[in-house]
């Protein structure tokens, strides 16, 4: 049985412009690392970056940011001041993933009967965006009696990775490497605006069909009618998938709408790695939903898989991905469970949207 410690956020309250600048008040001794961990990865892009058809790319994605979502704007306009950020290199900082070849992040959902979804996530990224990691707390007076319970990195906007919100609904991402792009919102704005405008998958299906994207990765969303969702995002189309009893996601496609569009080359020939962790979450997924229970649900994100298996929890590997945290979602009672680090050597933590504050900005 495993013994949770209980985790502590940082709390960050107000307005969306106001939430951004609490960041760096907060954490006054991350402002040089988050500075330097987003102007390193801007500057060593910058050729890519510069190109005519990426610098009117992401003018377009400036403009529709405003235009879609213009409390994210707000927020993220908050942390360039806060962290002495322009908010150019922001932007050219958020769609890199976008821009250039990576993957990461496994997830999955099951709907358990009475009890509401249960979502998980592994986010794999580079073993230095650990450092930057925290747990968070969001609350602002327009939004009510909402709040969003989030993992997500210093110098991002809320919800950076996963999050749920005070209805229950909750949603956690994973990166997909497609040709399939053009101007549209952006997931990691369209997150945050989805956990703050939505009680529920259909109200979140609403929206997402509404939008425009800009393509790339998936959303495996949850809430506490155990409803459970998996939605594909193209540009040009998005694909959903649902399933009565348990979903599971990668870093490729695998839509018949959709699969045209994976990029296999470069640094994305690691497609099959992508392709062994489905297959690998796949085998031991039914177990974990026809009788649940957090163990089980944690032992699935510490596995490394056998002889003849990939996988789901990441050590530094060649592209220098490493599972920086796993998280857990129970929906039904609005809780986080969550290991800072690799979940097979991490301590787990409990946390709710009533979890008491960290005193200063160090590690949950």
């Amino acid at each position: 049985m495993n013994k949770f410690k209980t985790g502590k956020p940082i709390i960050l309250k107000g307005s969306s412009f106001e939430r951004g600048v609490l960041q760096a008040e907060l954490c006054p001794e991350m402002i040089d690392s988050v500075r330097e961990n987003i102007l390193s990865q801007v500057n060593k892009y910058k050729d890519l970056l510069k190109s005519d058809r990426n610098k009117a790319y992401l003018k377009a994605q400036t403009n529709l940011t405003q235009k879609y979502v213009p409390d994210i704007f707000d927020e993220i306009k908050g942390i360039a001041k806060g962290f002495e950020l322009g908010i150019d290199d922001l932007f050219k900082f958020y769609h890199l993933r976008i821009i250039r070849d990576i993957d990461g992040c496994t997830t999955w959902a099951v709907s358990l009967s009475g009890e509401g979804a249960v979502v998980g996530k592994n986010r794999d990224q580079a073993a230095g965006s650990h450092a930057l990691q925290r747990v968070f707390i969001h609350q602002d007076p327009a939004w009510q009696q909402n709040k969003i319970l989030s993992v997500g990195s210093l110098g991002a906007p809320c919800a950076y990775s996963s999050g749920i919100n005070a209805h229950g609904f909750c949603l956690a991402d994973t990166n997909i490497l497609t040709s399939d792009h053009g101007p549209g919102i952006c997931r990691y704005f369209l997150m945050p605006f989805l956990l703050v405008t939505c009680k529920s998958t259909d109200d979140a299906l609403k929206m997402i069909t509404d939008l425009p994207h800009a393509g790339g990765g998936s959303l495996t969303l949850g809430d506490k009618y155990g409803n459970i969702t998996i939605v594909e995002l193209g540009h040009t189309s998005v694909d959903i998938q649902t399933q009565p009893s348990w979903l599971v996601k990668t870093n490729h496609f695998d839509s018949d709408q959709l699969n045209s569009s994976n990029i296999i080359s470069g640094r994305q020939s690691n497609i099959k790695n992508s392709m062994d962790r489905l297959r690998f979450i796949k085998s031991r997924i039914k177990d974990v939903h026809q009788k649940f229970s957090l163990e089980k649900a944690i032992d699935l994100e510490r596995s490394h898989g056998g002889d003849d298996e990939v996988g789901i929890c990441r050590h530094i590997e060649q592209d220098t991905l490493s599972t920086i945290s796993g998280v857990i979602y129970t929906c039904g009672d609005n809780l986080l469970y969550f290991s800072d680090g690799n979940p097979c050597l991490a301590s787990w933590y409990k946390f709710s949207l009533e979890s008491n504050p960290l005193n200063k900005c160090e590690k949950t």
